[in-house]
């Protein structure tokens, strides 16, 4: 039989002041260790929303180098012999930006260039693409002062038979950048 007796340990408030704040810190270092811009959120965010006679498309894909892929994709309904004619006219009709959604001025934080674009039966389709670097898509302060980047694609298209210009919003991403 054990007769062995255990003597309780009596913690001073301080010592149990000292665990606490041991518990404390290594959960602040886990949370931001796990939650740093790669486990921000899922990737790739692909948002793509419908309008009058057209579907564009805005996606955002952290890639394993520490890069960005930046995505625009758009499909406008028209004729055929239309989007032909804009596609063989000199020069570029089409311009894609990613902007920051910030109320009080212009945000542009860069131009993306044109992949391809083809005409269809059902119109003008082009996508645009380019790798982009975590600082070049913060437009707020940075993942550390809380500030969630809200980043969205536009897409411009002249006409250049009628100098007519369309203008396509894509939905807004957000993250950290």
């Amino acid at each position: 039989m054990d007769t062995e007796q255990h003597t309780p340990i009596r913690r001073t408030r301080s010592g149990r002041l000292r665990q606490a704040l041991t518990v404390v810190s290594v959960a602040a270092v886990t949370a931001v260790a796990l939650a740093g811009p790669a486990a921000a959120e899922p990737s790739p965010q692909v948002k793509c929303k419908s309008g009058t006679g057209h579907v564009i498309c805005f996606s955002l894909d952290r890639l394993d180098d520490g890069n960005v892929a930046v995505h625009l994709g758009i499909d406008i309904s028209m004729s055929r012999a239309d989007a032909q004619a804009i596609i063989d006219h000199p020069g570029e009709e089409l311009i894609a930006k990613i902007i920051g959604q910030d109320p009080a001025f212009d945000n542009t934080l860069m131009s993306v260039p044109v992949t391809w674009s083809t005409a269809g039966d059902a119109g003008l389709s082009a996508e645009f693409d380019r790798l982009a670097t975590f600082a070049q898509l913060n437009e707020d302060d940075g993942y550390f002062d809380g500030y969630i980047d809200e980043l969205f694609g536009r897409i411009q298209l002249t006409d250049p038979r009628t100098t007519q210009t369309r203008t396509f919003t894509s939905p807004v991403i957000t993250g950290y950048y």
